[in-house]
């Protein structure tokens, strides 16, 4: 279509606007385009892009406050945004180093009760080994203590001192708060002739 930006390079932001003819066509931020609306009338106030619902860390702070800088120059929104992403992060990385967390293996006594952010983990199960030899971990149960429906996804770890002798994945459906269900478990090292002790973590 031939060039009907205005003079100065377009309008300030996307919406429609009157191009030179007298015709309200949409301007998309950098060009005009072949969307129109009739008949020419007092300016539109400009559309912005719908905004995504981004949940993860620091790098999407930053962008949230920027996309927010340039659409509308609101200061508040921005505040507010940056506090829940802050504390987003924040318990993020509390959970991540609490015992048991991925960042922060909790040592466990075969047989013993022990408990990971709420999750509370029965006495009673044991390590052993299948037919072929592989490291197994049998009857551990957990119990759902959270605020909210949750599954278990663990790792535990048969370990002598930083080495990772063995290694058995652990998991659950979603478990209703109070509901207490047995673990899948499935190991795809061989039983460790030695080890000097047993860890566990969330995988994430």
């Amino acid at each position: 279509m031939s060039d009907t930006s205005s003079p100065g390079g377009g309008p300030p932001g996307p919406g429609y606007y009157p191009d030179q003819s007298g015709v309200m066509r949409w301007w998309d931020g950098t060009q005009w385009t072949d969307r129109t609306q009739g008949a020419a009338s007092p300016p539109a106030a400009a559309v912005p892009p719908p905004k995504k619902s981004h949940t993860l860390r620091n790098v999407l702070l930053a962008l949230v406050a920027v996309f927010v800088l340039i659409i509308g120059g609101c200061f508040a929104v921005v505040g507010i945004t940056a506090n829940e992403v802050n504390e987003a992060i924040e318990t993020h990385q509390a959970e991540d180093a609490a015992p048991g967390g991925p960042d922060n293996p909790l040592t466990i006594v075969e047989g013993e009760s022990f408990d990971v952010s709420g999750f509370q983990y029965a006495p009673g199960w044991s390590v052993t080994q299948d037919s072929l030899g592989y490291a197994q971990v049998e009857g551990l149960k957990v119990t759902n203590g959270r605020s909210d429906t949750d599954g278990a996804i663990v790792e535990i770890k048969f370990m002598n001192g930083s080495e990772v002798m063995a290694l058995v994945d652990c998991t659950t459906e979603q478990i209703p708060v109070g509901q207490t269900t047995t673990l899948n478990c499935f190991g795809g090292d061989k039983y460790p002739a030695s080890y000097d002790r047993i860890t566990i973590n969330d995988t994430f």
